[in-house]
């Protein structure tokens, strides 16, 4: 509608900018019920209720890694330390930043597991520490940035304001370097705090650099690494953890422990030190000659392994693909011996549910797969007599689905929508469906009988005791699974399905816990398990004869087997490791002779340095409250109000160049955010007189919004020819509303009501309107 003329409708603009400032200012004036709050005396922890059986221990451990951090680096925190603890995903994570504050997030789902690629003790200490080698590296600062700090704080990066990217680096200089430095120290630290738990004496780290000089590749560049590697490999960000930390492991060994982390370490004197620079001053030779050393001395050490290996005879096998298929999910066979179905993600292409035909080697897709995870890409199932096929959607973000897939129709069903609910396995006799469902960083054993229209928990397992691998028998008596526990102690444990399901509680036998055993799979008839473990550094296949609880090595390799399953009686199906991705094979299902044992540059690096030991955080699984605590208390945005960025900056507006103030103020949480920039133009282009420009944003909890535009400045006016300044005023209030929120899957709704007053153009300035005052 349009408001016309302009002096009588003055009242009724005023009314309604109040209204809607109004508005603006009561809705935040509501319940703050779903987060609380709890603080140590450097730690705040901003929770779900329903995470507070948690939150003790995550101040106690958190107080505990940074007391050996303030050893490490002589750092103590100026602010306290914000732990944010979610549940959004079934699989956990964490992350830290230390711009505009100190900031972990935490989700609290058990990790995802796998070929022993992140060796961990009780999880939420292992990442916290991770993490907080992180906020404290990037957070120790020099005199020049101590100086900038106290003029600007510490900046965050502005998407919207490109200049504060300059003021970022001004105040925080370390965070910006390459990433595999960035995680190098973590991976290094993450290990020795942890008691040797961490990639630093991890199986899987030997085992790509192992494969990688087999194959005959070299050690890329740290510019290779970031600009291709990174893009082209199957493990993607995982190779900035796999190259920072055997780097760090490198020079660890060769220079000693004590300047990796004077390398790391910010001191007072230096004025803004690049990396590279850092590193001439602290081990006195130049950066990009001490990579090349690390390449060969890597290729050195690992002929070494190799030549250990090949001393003894190879199991022999055969390949079935003649290029790497990327990632991998278990394997399963049909029930004539002669198909097999799995599920890959391979770089650059989208993942599926593939059919293998093991007699022409014709192998084709069935079905996309939604949302593969790293590792795991999804977890699977099969009922080899009814030819069902389950598999999970959403592995890597939000809660998982589980759909059923016909293997001889292709066609495709939802079973369980959000159910959270992984490491399925399926009895063909008795055709129930075994899972693990993540909830509150728990796991509960769960149970669906055909026709699958409900899923039942049978056993909720204590945080810290994680469940994987579910392997459930083919005649559905005993049920195989991976068990995970806080000590980092990974076993196969074999459990009686018929029990479990009368009396919901678990009892369970101990077959193995000998190299991180995983992936347990049954022979059909039962009396035979197999799985592949890292006993002698190696992945390699073993099988234990179940009545006898005799166990025999199968294979004897150089880079890794896994997910072994049954063929026949003299054969099994296995996925082979290569750097470029899994690829699948069979080999012989007998006894292997003997099998070496292959060295760790981790524990060289301990050798060496024996007093590593010292670093180690005194282990503790409990989740008790941790004494030295405020009470809980509701979390209030407005109390932890801080400045983002509040700089000066230059900016556009039209033709004009505009001077002004960059302000963003928020809460850690983003229950309030407020964006403010105010300027003038001063330099008379097109004969204009110096004018006021003002552009303000609030958002609440992201969803709800309110804007006020006066000749509102554009940084990108400065150089667009297509301008999106606009003359005059806007006074908005708009809602963003998620109809569907289900990855990759999203219906957004968008709604604006504005008051537009003094306006010539619409539409980054192309479309002409009539009149100039509208509602």
């Amino acid at each position: 509608m349009q408001f016309k003329p302009h002096a009588k409708i003055s009242f009724q603009r005023f009314r309604i900018v109040v209204i809607i400032s109004l508005l603006a200012i009561l809705l935040p004036a509501g319940s703050y019920s779903q987060w609380y709050e709890k603080e140590s005396k450097h730690f705040k922890v901003i929770y779900r209720e329903s995470h507070s059986f948690l939150v003790g221990h995550i101040l106690e451990s958190g107080e505990l890694a940074l007391d050996r951090l303030h050893t490490l680096f002589r750092y103590t925190p100026r602010e306290k330390i914000v732990i944010n603890t979610y549940d959004v995903n079934d699989y956990g994570s964490a992350s830290a930043t230390s711009v505009p504050l100190n900031y972990i997030w935490l989700d609290l789902a058990p990790l995802e597991p796998g070929y022993e690629n992140i060796p961990y003790s009780e999880r939420i200490r292992w990442l916290l520490t991770h993490e907080l080698v992180h906020v404290v590296v990037n957070d120790l600062a020099t005199n020049a940035e101590e100086f900038a700090r106290g003029i600007f704080s510490k900046v965050a990066p502005e998407q919207i304001e490109p200049l504060s990217i300059f003021y970022s680096i001004l105040t925080n200089f370390s965070r910006y370097t390459p990433r595999w430095h960035q995680e190098g120290i973590a991976v290094f630290l993450e290990t020795w705090l942890s008691g040797g738990f961490g990639r630093a004496l991890g199986s899987f780290d030997e085992m790509y650099f192992r494969s990688l000089v087999l194959e005959g590749k070299k050690i890329p560049n740290d510019i290779t690494l970031e600009t291709i590697l990174q893009h082209q490999s199957f493990l993607i960000e995982t190779n900035y953890y796999l190259y920072g930390g055997r780097f760090a492991m490198y020079l660890a060994k060769r220079f000693g422990p004590d300047k990796l982390l004077a390398w790391y370490t910010a001191f007072p004197p230096d004025f803004y030190p690049t990396f590279t620079g850092k590193f001439k001053n602290v081990f006195g030779v130049d950066f990009d000659d001490v990579w090349d050393e690390f390449a060969e001395a890597e290729k050195a050490f690992q002929d070494e392994n190799l030549s250990v290996l090949t001393a003894f005879p190879l199991t022999p096998y055969r390949a079935l693909s003649s290029v790497p298929i990327g990632s991998v999910s278990q394997a399963h066979v049909h029930a004539t011996g002669s198909v097999v179905y799995w599920g890959e993600h391979r770089p650059h292409f989208l993942a599926e549910i593939r059919r293998l035909d093991l007699r022409t080697r014709e192998s084709r897709p069935i079905s996309t797969l939604p949302t593969p995870s790293m590792y795991q890409v999804a977890s699977t199932a099969f009922d080899p007599a009814s030819d069902l096929f389950f598999y999970t959607t959403n592995n890597n973000q939000l809660y998982r689905d589980i759909y059923l897939l016909d293997v001889r129709t292709e066609k495709t069903k939802l079973l369980f929508e959000d159910c959270r609910t992984g490491h399925l396995s399926v009895s063909s006799v008795t055709h129930e469906l075994w899972g693990i469902r993540n909830r509150r960083g728990t796991s509960i054993l769960v149970c669906s009988r055909a026709p699958y229209d409900s899923l039942q928990e049978l056993v909720h397992f204590d945080f810290g005791d994680e469940v994987q691998g579910l392997a459930v028998s083919p005649n559905g008596t005993t049920l195989a699974a991976v068990l995970h526990k806080a000590n980092g102690s990974q076993s196969i444990v074999l459990v009686d399905a018929d029990s479990l399901k009368r009396h919901q509680q678990i009892q369970y036998t101990l077959l193995t816990e000998d190299g991180s055993p995983e992936n347990p799979s049954w022979s059909p008839d039962g009396k035979t398990l197999f799985w592949n473990a890292y006993t002698n550094g190696v992945s390699n296949i073993y099988k234990a004869d179940i009545h006898a609880r005799k166990v025999t090595a199968v294979s004897h390799t150089l880079r890794g087997f896994f997910r072994p399953v049954y063929l026949a009686k003299d054969s099994l199906f296995a996925f082979e490791f290569s750097t470029d991705g899994f690829i699948p094979v069979i080999l012989p299902n007998v006894t292997a002779e003997h099998l070496p044992a292959i060295e760790y540059l981790g524990q060289h690096v301990f050798n060496k340095s024996p007093w590593l030991d010292k670093f180690a955080i005194p282990f503790s699984a409990s989740t008790q409250s941790y004494r030295d605590t405020i009470p809980d208390e509701e979390y209030n945005g407005f109390n932890h109000l801080n400045f983002v960025s509040f700089i000066p900056v230059l900016t556009g507006f039209q033709r004009q160049k505009v001077l002004g103030i960059f302000a963003h103020i928020s809460d850690p949480i983003l229950n309030h955010d407020a964006i403010i920039e105010a300027g003038v133009s001063p330099f008379g282009e097109s004969g204009r007189q110096m004018k006021f420009h003002l552009k303000l944003k609030y958002d609440y909890q992201k969803e709800y919004e309110f804007g006020l535009d006066f000749n509102g400045p554009n940084f990108y006016d400065l150089f667009n020819k297509r301008k999106q300044g606009s003359l005059g005023s806007k006074v908005r209030i708009g809602n963003t509303h998620y109809w569907v929120y289900d990855n990759p899957h999203k219906v957004k709704q968008l709604s604006e009501i504005a008051l537009y007053t003094g306006v010539q153009f619409i539409s980054d300035n192309i479309v002409p309107v009539s009149q100039p005052d509208f509602f």
